[in-house]
């Protein structure tokens, strides 16, 4: 029986971030993109997912943001999640700077609009072997299409978060993390091989500083993907 994934995209992103990954999976899988909502809270993205959702045992990929709010669905739904694959998120707070900085860039928004994610922003987000013009492009082109609507709901209501990794940890389905060993926006800093090897949470680090691996390293992650799905 094929095994359906529930992919949640991140920041600004849409169903397009797993354009490439998709290619991989689909002869093996039944994909399902799931959106995160406006203008809802974490605890109301998480209520939007069960209802949206039927059934148990199910298999969430999320990215980024969409990682968070997966973990998020999984901490309250624990018994309904059969694997949870986070990419490229490490299930923490975020850093009291960057929620200043956010807060910033929001006030900012608010007042003056916005004029889209800048080309050096989306080249910090990558790889340096992966900064093409294509992928910049494809980037951009999912931030314009999701609009300022997007980014003021996002920016408002998914800023201030919880750890969630100690809480994971102990649920009873499995939790995997995968991202870049360079990538300064994923904070693994709590996650040690040794006390967390009886939990049910794997950390996999590839080499490189890339944050937008389902864009990146589509082939290397669908691999991985299966192999957690086996």
């Amino acid at each position: 029986m094929r095994k359906t994934l529930y992919l949640i995209p991140g920041t600004m992103c849409n169903e397009k971030l797993w354009s490439e990954l998709s290619n991989y999976l689909v002869d093996d899988f039944d994909l399902v993109h799931l959106p995160i909502p406006n203008d809802k809270s974490f605890d109301e993205i998480t209520e939007y997912y069960s209802e949206t959702l039927k059934g148990d045992e199910l298999n969430l990929i999320g990215f980024s943001l969409g990682g968070y709010s997966a973990g998020h669905f999984t901490h309250q739904y624990p018994d309904r999640v059969s694997n949870l694959i986070v990419i490229s998120n490490g299930l923490t707070e975020l850093p009291s700077a960057e929620v200043k900085q956010r807060n910033h860039v929001l006030q900012y928004v608010k007042a003056k609009g916005y004029s889209g994610i800048s080309r050096t922003k989306v080249a910090a987000l990558l790889d340096e072997s992966k900064r093409t013009d294509s992928l910049i492009e494809q980037i951009q082109e999912m931030d314009r299409e999701s609009g300022i609507d997007t980014f003021l709901s996002q920016y408002h209501h998914t800023t201030h978060r919880k750890d969630l990794y100690q809480e994971l940890a102990c649920a009873p389905c499995n939790t995997f993390i995968f991202c870049s060993e360079k990538d300064i926006l994923v904070d693994l800093s709590w996650y040690n091989e040794a006390t967390f090897l009886a939990s049910n949470i794997s950390v996999t680090r590839i080499s490189g500083s890339g944050h937008m691996l389902p864009l990146e390293n589509p082939e290397q992650l669908a691999k991985y993907i299966q192999h957690c799905l086996a």
